[in-house]
């Protein structure tokens, strides 16, 4: 199954992935809340995955995924060189993390591996990182934006930063509008933030708002 909310890329992956005589998309989606029920029907072995999808991020998809489904293999498909983000998806149950720029040369390994019960860390990275990986896999300080906010607000930050209002936030999360005031506040005191632009600018450099 391939989630990713650009049709392009996702056309552009099935031609690569269906390379393979032996795997075929069964499912493809470009919105995050349609993941899991797909999942559902459609039953699929892997599922390739991009972090920066509407309405639920990827990185929150795997973690409920894993609460519904601990066979499916999950591979990451991102444009996001970033080491946090590896470590939090690798960390939150997925099994490989390829970026969209070594597709054409790794994606047919990843999944290979992947399928071999193996992981998969796209050649981008330096070993140096991949070291650092291993390294943090054992510690439990991490300072990022993933060990300050919960998972929750992440999602409600990276809404923000996308100029959502609190009631248009409140409909896509199903909360109440006063729910989602207090996370803000929450969000923000625990940010040292007292101004909106400035959590736009942080989570612009934390990655969490795609500025493709």
């Amino acid at each position: 199954m391939l989630a990713d909310d650009h049709t392009l890329i996702r056309q552009g992956l099935k031609r690569i992935v269906e390379e393979d005589e032996k795997v075929e998309v069964v499912a493809e989606t470009g919105d995050g809340l349609q993941i899991l029920p797909k999942i559902r029907k459609h039953s699929p072995d892997m599922l390739i995955l991009d972090i920066s999808l509407p309405h639920l991020r990827g990185i929150e998809a795997i973690s409920k995924i894993r609460k519904v489904n601990k066979k499916i293999k999950i591979l990451v498909l991102t444009m996001h060189k970033n080491e946090d983000y590896v470590y939090e998806c690798l960390s939150s149950g997925a099994q490989g993390y390829v970026l969209k720029e070594d597709a054409e040369s790794e994606l047919h390994t990843a999944i290979d591996s992947l399928k071999n019960d193996g992981y998969y860390i796209s050649h981008s990275f330096s070993n140096e990182v991949i070291r650092n990986l291993v390294r943090r896999q054992g510690s439990k300080y991490r300072e990022s934006v993933f060990d300050i906010l919960t998972g929750r607000e992440r999602e409600i930050l990276k809404l923000i930063a996308e100029g959502k209002s609190n009631k248009r936030i409140a409909q896509l999360l199903s909360l109440s509008t006063r729910t989602v005031e207090h996370h803000r506040l929450r969000i923000m005191k625990k940010l040292r933030i007292s101004k909106v632009a400035d959590l736009v600018i942080f989570a612009i450099r934390q990655g969490l708002v795609d500025m493709s």
